[in-house]
């Protein structure tokens, strides 16, 4: 246990403070008006332990304005349990030479002693930590706007430390709804490793389970309808005809050879009819194809500039509401505007009873003075009253001018917005225009192209086929068993080509048999991965399950540490969901519960000072609190404790500012 007064504090040029001493009371109010120094008093507690000043604001300037060359200085004597220590922080300003540019480069560098010896930094620290001072908890212990302050997760790992240890895997274990949470903790992992993993897991099974139907969807359409037994039937018919046909073209080998020569020509100069017609069929497949490719993207593309279209058309139908929404808005602002703008004090309520100048015991009118003195002070209230309603009203004003601007500046980028969407959705519709334009040039293209290639005014081709005709008109008036031989051969080559593209077909209609084997595998990893995403939901259910248990079994725990607050460690969300928070809350004699975002000013104060009360009670280290919005509860009404110090900053009117018991 460690506990930490401050009984006198010393400032030296630092900040607005030329030279000051200021003596502490166990529980002391610091009173003074704006602008007076009650801030850097605080500030100067928290620049020596924190290197802060009393908003946070790390490494702040203590220097006082205009005055670069002096040397900032505290000097505290502190009361470590009975133990008194003097403490001292300064800071010296460094200057370069100048550089190449003339420019000179200023640092400042913090000196420390402790009773007169100096120390480093880390020393210093070193020191006051061994007689009691736990930095880590520092500030969420003697700063009142600290610990609320900070996110929930951090709260609650201070939080959780007021509770009895109960492990993740002892909780966990408790009942049957989360053993699966306990096995992959009794494994080493931990919570918000469980969490990411399983999380990542059932986004994973999701993509899967979403993209596999329609692979198994492209599969299918890549599938042909053949009839694999009755290619086969054909396949044993065809190769029985082959069979059959070289078996009566070996019985008619005696054809002499000016008759295979003969014959010889007439098939090359079919073949070269043909690989003419080919290369010309080819050249005409490409060029349609060709076209067809260009209507196609056309189509495609007029296709996607229609639904852009419509996508920005409401997108413009949204920007446009939303625009009118915040000009409605801003309108409003103005009217109430205009209602607060000429809102006079009225004093007519502020009126100098009479009988105040009679004495309530005998009736007698006070002396002249007395009247007197009673009516600078009613003049004084008044003053005060009509002061507060002015400010309360121009506060008022200023929260209309900045609402307005906000709703204006919105306003303003949206409409920026609308015009972009506006100009984008111009040019959209010329895309739309010129792709329907390119689809009916290309389309023309192609309905004035032929399907099948025509050779008749190809005198290539044409003398081909002459000399063709003519050699086989030659071969026909031969009665020597060629056209016999020839018949044949023709015939087998026509079954040959037949066998061939039945075979093809055959080949084709056994890949069907692979796709069936690859859907059926695909469809097996989907079911795996259905599963693994019930997996993963039960595990992440179980953890919101563990967790509710976990806030509900320390939550009441935590809370019997606390005089005022009641810790609410777990909420539900509007869609019945299950949500971890750490928000302070106050429950009323009447059993109302008001939690922070609904607390006044003053119920504020209440509750910063019960947790840092609570904290150090339940740490056992007491430290100064400066409370720098006193103002917004009465001094009895502040809440102490008899183990910590209380400084109290406290606005009044004083010209002066007093350090004093209270």
């Amino acid at each position: 246990m460690a506990t930490v007064r401050i009984k006198r504090l010393t400032l030296t040029d630092f900040k607005g403070v030329r030279n000051g001493e200021y003596v502490f009371s166990n529980n002391t109010k610091i009173s003074a008006a704006n602008g007076l120094g009650k801030t850097t008093i605080a500030t100067a507690w928290y620049w020596l332990t924190m290197d802060k000043d009393y908003d946070l604001k790390s490494n702040p300037n203590v220097r006082p304005n205009g005055m670069e060359e002096c040397i900032p200085r505290v000097d505290l004597v502190l009361d470590i349990d009975g133990k008194e220590i003097t403490v001292t922080k300064s800071q010296k300003t460094l200057k370069s030479k100048p550089d190449s540019k003339g420019i000179v480069k200023i640092t400042s560098s913090n000196t420390y002693e402790i009773n007169s010896v100096p120390k480093t930094e880390r020393d210093f620290r070193d020191y006051l930590e061994d007689e009691g001072i736990n930095w880590d908890l520092f500030l969420a212990l003697s700063h009142p706007n600290v610990f609320t302050g900070q996110k929930s997760s951090d709260m609650r790992k201070i939080l959780f430390k007021m509770a009895s240890e109960k492990s993740d895997l002892d909780i966990a274990n408790m009942k049957s709804d989360t053993i699966d949470i306990a096995a992959l903790l009794s494994q080493g992992y931990k919570l918000e490793e469980i969490e990411a993993m399983h999380k990542a897991s059932k986004k994973k099974a999701e993509a899967q389970v979403r993209d596999i139907p329609n692979q198994i969807i492209g599969m299918e359409k890549s599938k042909v309808d053949y009839d694999t037994a009755e290619l086969e039937l054909q396949k044993s018919v065809i190769e029985e005809q082959i069979a059959e046909k070289e078996n009566m073209l070996s019985d008619a080998e005696s054809t002499l050879s000016k008759h295979q020569e003969l014959t010889d020509k007439i098939m090359e100069l079919k073949f070269q009819m043909n690989s003419i017609q080919q290369q010309a069929q080819d050249k005409l497949n490409n060029e349609r194809r060709s076209i067809q490719n260009k209507i196609d993207i056309a189509e495609k593309d007029f296709h996607t500039a229609v639904q852009r279209h419509n996508m920005i058309e409401l997108d413009i139908k949204r920007l446009g509401d939303y625009i009118k929404r915040r000009d409605q808005e801003r309108a409003e602002l103005g009217k109430e505007y205009n209602r607060n703008v000429n809102k006079k004090f009225d004093d007519s309520k502020w009126t100098f009873p009479k009988d105040s100048t009679l004495c309530p015991t005998c009736g007698r009118a006070y002396d002249s003075q007395k009247i007197q003195e009673l009516r600078s002070d009613f003049e004084i209230r008044k003053k005060q009253a009509a002061e507060d309603f002015d400010k309360r009203r121009q506060d008022t004003l200023d929260d209309l001018i900045s609402r307005g601007n906000d709703l204006k500046r919105e306003s303003a980028e949206k409409a920026k917005e609308l015009d972009a969407k506006k100009a984008e959705l111009e040019q959209i519709k010329a895309d739309k225009i010129r792709f329907n334009k390119e689809q009916t040039e290309e389309t023309k293209k192609l309905s004035e192209l032929p399907e099948r290639i025509d050779l008749s005014g190809n005198q290539e081709y044409e003398m081909l086929e002459n000399q063709a005709a003519r050699l086989e008109e030659i071969l026909s008036s031969m009665n020597d068993g060629a056209t016999y031989r020839s018949s044949l051969k023709n015939e087998l080559d026509s079954l040959r080509h037949d066998l061939s593209e039945v075979e093809k077909q055959i080949a084709v209609a056994g890949r069907n048999l692979e796709i069936d084997e690859q859907i059926a595998d695909l469809q097996k990893k989907q079911r795996e991965y259905e599963q693994a995403k019930a997996d993963s939901e039960k595990i992440l259910d179980q953890l919101d399950t563990l967790s509710k248990r976990k806030n509900e079994l320390l939550v009441d725990e935590i809370n019997q540490h606390f005089e005022v607050v009641k810790w609410i460690l777990f909420d539900y969300q509007k869609n019945g969901n299950y949500k971890e928070t750490c928000i302070p809350a106050v429950l009323s004699d009447a059993g109302e519960l008001t939690k922070w975002e609904d607390m006044n000013g003053g119920l504020k104060v209440k509750v910063r000072l019960d947790i840092c009360y609570s904290l150090q009670k339940f740490f056992g280290m007491y430290y100064p609190v400066f409370l720098d919005e006193a103002a917004e509860v009465n001094d009895w009404n502040i809440p102490r404790n008899d183990n910590t110090q209380l400084i109290a900053l406290n606005v009044t009117t004083d010209k002066e500012l007093k350090v004093e018991g209270m």
